[in-house]
C-alpha cells in the first residue's frame, strides 16, 4: 500500500499545541496504539524523558477504547512537541497484520516534522540518551542514511533477558558501508553485522518519502530496503528494550498456526525491492538477494513446526498443516515429516549436551 493510497484512509491529525524545538536536526518518534495501556504509558514516557529536546512524538490513536483514547487525548494536551492521528476504526487485521505498518505509520509521517523518523512499539522503550545518539551519528556523517542502538530483550515486567544479548550480533564500526552489512545478512551473518528484531532503524526523513514510506512487511525491508542507502550508523550507548510478553501480535500469530507466505510474496512484489537492487547492486547481488527470499519462503512452515513442538501445542502443529496445505501445499509432507522426527531430533541433541 503507498503513501498516497494509505492517506485516503480516514483519519484526523491534530498538530502539537505546544512546540519548542532548538536550532538541529528534529527526530520524529511514532507510536501507534490500540491496546496495552501500561505499556503504552511506559512507551510514550520513554519518548518524553529525552535529554534532546529537538523530539517530536506523533502518537497515533489506531481506533482505541475511551480508557486509552482519554490518556491519549490528556498526554497531547499537556505535552510539548506532541502530534496526535487519530482512527475511529482500528486498523489491524488478521488477514494481514501488518497493514497498520502503512496505514498508521504513514499518516504520521506524512504530517511529520523530523527530518529523521523512527517507529517505536507500544510496548517497547527508549533508553533516555536515544534521540541524541542518533542524532550526533546522522550529524557528524551526512553520508549516514540509517543508525540503530543497540537491542536490548526485556521481558513483561521490564527485566532484562540475560540469555538475548543483541551486540553479540551487531558486530560492527559506528558507520558501516549498508550494502555490505545488507549482503552480510542475507548470506546468514558470518560476520555478525545485523541481527535486530522489528523496526529499529532510524532513517531520513526523504528516503522514506523516496520509497514509498513504511509497507506491510517493514521488519524485513527496514534493512534490505533503506540500510542498504549510504551508510548505517550504530551507537551501542543508545538502547532500545524490545518487550517479549504473551500477547504481542506474532506470538499471537505463531499460536494459530499462522505462516503468511502469500503476505510475504506480496510484500516482496509490491515493495519493488529486486529493482531497487538492481540499481545499486551487482547481478551476482541481485541473485543473492533472489536466494535469499526464497530460502526464507521454504523455511517458513517448518520454523512454525519447531515453534510448536518446543511449546508443546499439538492443535498449533495441526493448524501449521492447514495453513501450509492452504498457501504451500507442495511443502505439506515435507513439514508432516519434519513434525515427525522433530521431537526425536530434540531429545537427541538433549542427549548429546
Amino acid at each position: 500500500m503507498s503513501i498516497t493510497e494509505s492517506a485516503k484512509v480516514e483519519h484526523r491529525f491534530l498538530p502539537s499545541l505546544n512546540e519548542s524545538y532548538t536550532d538541529g536536526i528534529i527526530i520524529t518518534i511514532i507510536i501507534d496504539c490500540y491496546f496495552g495501556l501500561n505499556y503504552i504509558k511506559k512507551s510514550i514516557e520513554s519518548v518524553h524523558r529525552q535529554e534532546y529536546r529537538n523530539v517530536e512524538l506523533i502518537i497515533v490513536n489506531n481506533g482505541a477504547n475511551i480508557e486509552i483514547s482519554k490518556y491519549l487525548e490528556d498526554i497531547y494536551a499537556k505535552s510539548k512537541n506532541t502530534a496526535l492521528v487519530i482512527f475511529k476504526e482500528n486498523q489491524f487485521s488478521w488477514d494481514d497484520t501488518e497493514i497498520t505498518n502503512a496505514i498508521c505509520w504513514n499518516a504520521a509521517l506524512i504530517h511529520c516534522r523530523g527530518e529523521i523518523v523512527s517507529h517505536l512499539s507500544y510496548d517497547d522503550m527508549y533508553s533516555a540518551n536515544y534521540a541524541g545518539k542518533m542524532a550526533k551519528l546522522f550529524n557528524e556523517n551526512p553520508g549516514c542514511m540509517t543508525a540503530q542502538p543497540l537491542v536490548v530483550s526485556i521481558n513483561s515486567s521490564g527485566d532484562i533477558n540475560k540469555n538475548s544479548n543483541f551486540l553479540l550480533h551487531n558486530n560492527r564500526p559506528r558507520y558501516k558501508e549498508g550494502k555490505q552489512v545488507a549482503l552480510d545478512f542475507i548470506q546468514g551473518s558470518p560476520k555478525k553485522m545485523f541481527s535486530s528484531p522489528g523496526g529499529c532503524l532510524a532513517i531520513r526523513k526523504k528516503l522514506l518519502l523516496k520509497y514509498n514510506g513504511f509497507e506491510q512487511g517493514f521488519d524485513i525491508f527496514q534493512l534490505l530496503k533503506y540500510g542498504i542507502f549510504g551508510d548505517i550508523g550504530f551507537d551501542s550507548g543508545a538502547i532500545l528494550y524490545w518487550r517479549h510478553h504473551d500477547k504481542q501480535t506474532n506470538r499471537q500469530l505463531s499460536d494459530r498456526g499462522y505462516i503468511d507466505l502469500r503476505n510475504y510474496k506480496r510484500d516482496i512484489k509490491q515493495s519493488d525491492i529486486i529493482n531497487i537492487w538492481k540499481s545499486v547492486f551487482s547481478l551476482h547481488e541481485v541473485d543473492l538477494l533472489k536466494k535469499y527470499f526464497k530460502s526464507e519462503l521454504t523455511k517458513l512452515p517448518f520454523k512454525k513446526v519447531r515453534y510448536m513442538v518446543s511449546h508443546k501445542n499439538v492443535f498449533g502443529v495441526f493448524f501449521v498443516f492447514f495453513h501450509t496445505a492452504k498457501e504451500c501445499p507442495e511443502l505439506l509432507f515435507k513439514v508432516i515429516l519434519f513434525s515427525i522426527l522433530l521431537p526425536g531430533r530434540i531429545v537427541l541433541n538433549k542427549f548429546r549436551r
